[in-house]
C-alpha cells in the first residue's frame, strides 16, 4: 500500500537543487515563527563555497561569525542595555544564536543562525527546540544526498 500525501512538500517525484533550496527556506521559516525573532537563516558550507546559496544581508552578516562546535548564544543574558552587535539592513542585532549543523560523519557543514534586534533570553527549552530544527535539516539534508548518489549511482 503506496502512501499518499496532498501536500507537494512530500512529492517524492521532485529532486535536484531546487527541492534543497525549498526544505532550506521551510526550515527558516520554521524557526523564525517558531522563536519570534527577526530572522532565521541556515547556512551551509558548501552552498556558499559554489555560490548558490543567496547572499542576503543575513547571510552576509552571519557568515562573519566565528563558527564554534556548540551552541553560542550572544549575549548570553538578556539586558535592556545591551549594545548592537552588528547592523543588517536597517537592523541592529542584539541577540543571535549559532547552533552547527552536521554530516552523517559529525563534520560541521554548516549553522543555523536566529537573529533578533532585541536582547532575549534563551531558554533550555529554547535550547531544545533549536536542536530539533537542526535535527530536521540534517534529515533533508541526508535525505537530499542519499537522492544525489541514487541518481548518479543509476546513470
Amino acid at each position: 500500500m503506496a502512501l499518499e500525501f496532498a501536500s507537494p512538500a512530500f512529492d517524492s517525484g521532485r529532486s535536484g537543487q531546487g527541492d534543497l533550496a525549498h526544505a532550506v527556506a521551510r526550515i527558516e521559516r520554521l524557526g523564525k515563527q517558531l522563536f519570534g525573532v527577526s530572522a532565521c537563516t541556515v547556512y551551509l558550507h558548501a552552498a556558499d563555497q559554489s555560490g548558490s546559496q543567496a547572499a542576503s544581508s543575513a547571510h552576509q552578516f552571519c557568515a562573519q561569525l566565528a563558527l564554534t562546535d556548540g551552541l553560542q548564544v550572544v549575549p548570553e543574558k538578556s539586558s535592556p542595555f545591551q549594545a548592537a552587535l552588528g547592523k543588517i539592513d536597517n537592523l541592529d542585532v542584539k541577540f543571535y544564536a549559532l547552533q552547527p549543523v552536521r554530516s552523517r560523519d559529525g563534520q560541521v557543514i554548516g549553522r543555523i543562525r536566529l537573529i533578533h534586534e532585541r536582547p532575549r533570553m534563551f531558554t533550555e527549552g529554547d535550547k531544545h527546540s533549536l536542536l530539533d530544527l537542526v535535527a530536521v535539516l540534517e534529515r533533508e539534508l541526508h535525505t537530499h544526498a542519499n537522492t544525489l548518489s541514487a541518481a548518479s549511482a543509476a546513470k
